[in-house]
């Protein structure tokens, strides 16, 4: 069974990582937010979720800085930097401004603000979404860490939003601490004391209600945010453990954590549901993204757990049925959950190039060549949809037709595109042994 075009893989790894770039300290632009008189201009160490220019008509605003899409993409470096040799000084200097702006955005001393400076210039049809007083007056110590998202600027969002996440600061945590052997801007002082900070609100918040990654009410224990505040504090142990200090909190709030996800084992399917609180046979491939950012080769939440297989492929049965494009294709395009109606609800890039890394890494780790030619026609499939490497990669397409909807550049799915292929190569090699 043959792979993907080679010509198309290297020019579409090339333009994700020109995705990645131009999303990154993009201080040569600026957002006009008319209805609220807002102009922001990102600071340097920002990340925006798409640099495209939106308001809702009808495609989303993303020009944010979201703490769990800019934690993706600074584990996507190594990968950006391989794709493109000569970006390798834009992105040291793009990970040390990353660690100064993430230290600012959740700086426990910071001031709060007692009323949102939106207020007097706000259009009275926007009123309704601006952030209440009361909401930013509060914003001190802790809650900062709970911020889902920031202006791209740093300063905090005044837009209403669903809060508090705790996904973020563990993605941000682990994503730093990988790209420890790789960068010395990771291992600067700055950098391990916002790791430091990161887990220590992992070890605060491991397991309490919160809103999930798609940042759909009401807060829960998402199966997401428990496997990556699980997999942050494992290496709070790990790294506790190197500094001569007692692991011991860390391993019984993951032992709090492993208990929470057994409760949202789903009988159904033999994986795991979309949280604890979810029905029987509600799954979400938000769960098979978090095993895949963790890539752990033993535990219970292990690439190749029996749990994480049952997950995948409830999942995939469901997608095939669902969207009219999968409909004779023996690999689907997945989704986010059964009855998902953002912009109508359609096949995800993020999800499937989740789907492809996990299946690539599981090839890599077990050797089984069926495994690796599944995520090569996950991947063919890409190609299909997105056929130019000349256009940035959408944040959906259309369950019909394939066409490019919800945001048309989204710097998750070019991280994404960068895990697959990261993934792709390890695979390859270690199946040529």
């Amino acid at each position: 069974m043959s792979g993907p075009d080679p010509s198309w893989l290297a020019a579409q790894r090339r333009n994700a990582a020109a995705m990645m770039r131009a999303a990154t300290s993009a201080t040569h632009l600026t957002r006009c937010r008319a209805g609220f008189g807002w102009d922001v201009t990102p600071a340097p160490g920002s990340i925006l979720a798409s640099p495209r220019v939106a308001s809702w008509d009808p495609e989303p605003d993303y020009f944010h800085h979201w703490i769990r899409d800019a934690a993706i993409a600074i584990g996507a470096v190594p990968q950006a930097m391989a794709a493109d040799p000569g970006s390798e000084a834009f992105w040291r200097q793009a990970v040390t401004d990353y660690v100064a702006f993430s230290l600012r955005v959740s700086d426990p001393d910071a001031c709060p603000i007692s009323e949102n400076p939106l207020k007097p210039a706000t259009r009275p049809d926007h009123l309704d979404y601006l952030r209440p007083d009361a909401e930013l007056a509060a914003l001190t110590g802790h809650r900062r860490l709970e911020e889902p998202r920031v202006a791209a600027d740093g300063t905090p969002d005044l837009e209403r939003w669903s809060r508090p996440q705790d996904d973020g600061p563990a993605l941000r945590a682990v994503s730093l601490l990988h790209l420890r052997p790789l960068m010395a801007e990771a291992r600067s002082p700055e950098a391990e004391a916002l790791v430091d900070r990161d887990l220590a609100q992992v070890l605060r918040t491991a397991g309490r209600d919160s809103i999930g990654p798609w940042e759909e009410a009401p807060a829960r224990r998402t199966t997401f945010t428990l496997i990556a505040q699980w997999d942050a504090l494992m290496h709070g142990a790990a790294r506790a453990t190197e500094r001569g200090a007692p692991d011991t909190p860390w391993c019984a709030a993951a032992e709090r954590v492993v208990a929470l996800m057994d409760e949202a084992a789903d009988p159904a399917s033999g994986g795991w549901r979309e949280s604890v609180e979810a029905p029987e046979g509600a799954l979400d491939s938000a769960t098979v993204l978090a095993i895949a950012h963790a890539a752990r080769e033993a535990g219970p939440f292990a690439l190749t757990a029996p749990r994480t297989r049952a997950t995948m492929q409830a999942l995939e049965t469901l997608f095939a049925d669902l969207y009219p494009i999968n409909h004779g294709h023996a690999v689907p395009l997945i989704g986010r959950w059964r009855a998902d109606v953002y912009f109508g609800g359609n096949p995800w890039l993020p999800n499937t190039l989740g789907f492809a890394e996990l299946d690539y890494r599981i090839a890599a780790l077990t050797g089984d060549g069926a495994v690796f030619y599944r995520a090569e026609a996950r991947m063919r499939r890409i190609a299909e949809i997105c056929p130019d490497p000349g256009q940035p990669l959408p944040e959906q397409v259309a369950k019909t037709d394939g066409s490019p909807t919800a945001c048309l550049a989204l710097t998750w799915s070019a991280a994404a595109f960068l895990g697959a292929t990261g993934a792709r190569e390890a695979a390859v090699q270690a199946l040529s042994r």
